[in-house]
């Protein structure tokens, strides 16, 4: 009983870290992983100023180019590390993992940068362990693709590793499952040091192919315990909804111990009995989109944060987020939505651990700045940042084809990802 009980408080308070308050001020800086447009310059790290009453607020004060071009600069862990570690990055056309050191902000540099190890590739997703370790995620592994047809090379199976958070790497394990015709392809993780398990979602990013499925593994030896396919969803009048299951993107962990993950096409599963010989994945909710009368526009629930019992959704191609009561992670509903404008597909979205900001970058190709929000603790309304934008830029937006590049001009930037930083410790 007192294991029970003490795996219950861990649970507990690693839910803990996504609640509404917090002692930190309000972080004055914003770290956005930034593309050169035009691929003729470097991609680069840029900090857009944030602080109260600074006559730059809203502006970019510093860059740091990452020394490749073209890279696809993506996704960063989803939380800003702990006790000034190193921030893990990714530059996934180059397979190129950045290791950040963001302890001096506004200045950031780049202290290492890491290759898959073979046979994996391409790089995706990040998740930080309690004592500091980073867990990596691999869309592919060398060698063909194990569905019938599909040609891309390399193609195989993703997979899982674990570095040190020095980026010293200390294991890796296949997500290969005998007899699953799709590739599995290593999306997100969600670590579950409490019961001994990693989750993971299979979606691709530049294959055509994926494998629906869930994975759960055990942490201790890396073990793979669990292959679970992802059932049809249903509409309200019962009848199957065999397309909301595609592409499982983001678990996230429920205070009552369950996980609760969106996939790409708006369907959302709980998974419980999690440590058990069996456990079960259902289908609880759907997303309907800007257009109720047609299902084309009902995609793209990308990169969610939860604050309390707020579920926060980015919805890419209906352009809006979408916040959720997930108080009964069994029954979500919905209680507010936000429409962005019409060229913005919102994609990834993190909370400042210090105030009620919420930065949302925007999905490819469409990702000329990044949009800060306010979020009603008590409501769940969000409403537009209008301490940045303005003048020629729509409220809240920080315009990334109207800065000027302390590094030199370069015209134009992108940016898929961003989070917040403080201040440096004194």
């Amino acid at each position: 009983m007192r294991l029970a009980a003490l795996i219950l408080a861990l649970v507990i308070t690693g839910c803990a870290s996504n609640g509404t308050s917090s002692s930190r001020a309000p972080s004055p800086y914003l770290l956005i992983l930034a593309a050169d447009e035009d691929g003729r310059q470097e991609d680069f790290f840029a900090v857009a100023d944030l602080r109260p009453g600074s006559a730059t607020r809203g502006q970019v004060i510093a860059t740091q180019p990452i020394g490749l071009r073209n890279s696809m600069p993506h996704h960063m862990e989803y939380e800003l590390p702990a006790d000034g570690r190193l921030l893990f990055a990714n530059a996934h056309h180059a397979e190129a993992t950045l290791l950040v050191d963001v302890s001096r902000a506004p200045a950031v540099s780049i202290k290492r940068s890491l290759q898959p190890p073979p046979p994996f590739r391409f790089t995706h997703d990040y998740a930080r362990m309690p004592n500091g370790n980073v867990l990596m995620g691999f869309l592919r592994s060398d060698g063909a693709s194990p569905k019938a047809g599909d040609a891309l090379v390399p193609g195989g199976h993703g997979g899982l590793a674990e570095y040190t958070p020095e980026g010293e790497l200390l294991r890796t394990a296949s997500a290969a499952v005998p007899g699953v015709p799709e590739p599995i392809r290593t999306y997100a993780i969600l670590p579950l040091p409490a019961l001994d398990r990693i989750v993971t979602t299979s979606a691709q990013m530049m294959e055509e192919h994926s494998a629906k499925v869930v994975q759960i593994w055990r942490y201790s030896d890396f073990k793979l315990l669990h292959t679970l396919q992802v059932p049809d969803g249903r509409k309200v009048d019962g009848s199957p909804l065999d397309w909301a299951g595609m592409l499982p993107f983001g678990p996230r962990l429920m205070a009552d111990g369950s996980v609760l993950m969106n996939s790409y096409m708006c369907g959302f599963y709980r998974l419980t009995d999690i440590a058990s010989a069996e456990p079960r994945l259902t289908h609880v909710y759907d997303i309907q989109g800007r257009d109720l009368t047609t299902t084309s526009t009902r995609v793209g629930c990308s990169v969610p944060v939860v604050i309390g019992n707020h579920w926060i959704m980015p919805v890419a191609w209906s352009q809006m987020v979408v916040v959720l009561d997930v108080a009964d992670p069994g029954a979500p509903r919905e209680i507010a939505r936000l429409m962005m404008p019409t060229d913005f597909n919102a994609h990834w979205a993190a909370k400042d651990p210090g105030s009620n900001r919420i930065v949302i970058g925007a999905e490819t190709d469409k990702e000329k700045g990044v949009f800060m929000l306010l979020h009603n603790p008590a409501t769940g309304q969000l409403t537009f940042d209008g301490a940045v934008g303005g003048g020629s830029s729509p409220a809240g937006y920080v315009d990334l084809s109207q800065q000027r590049w302390p590094h030199g001009e370069s015209g134009s930037a992108r940016a898929h990802s961003a989070l917040f930083l403080p201040s440096p410790a004194r």
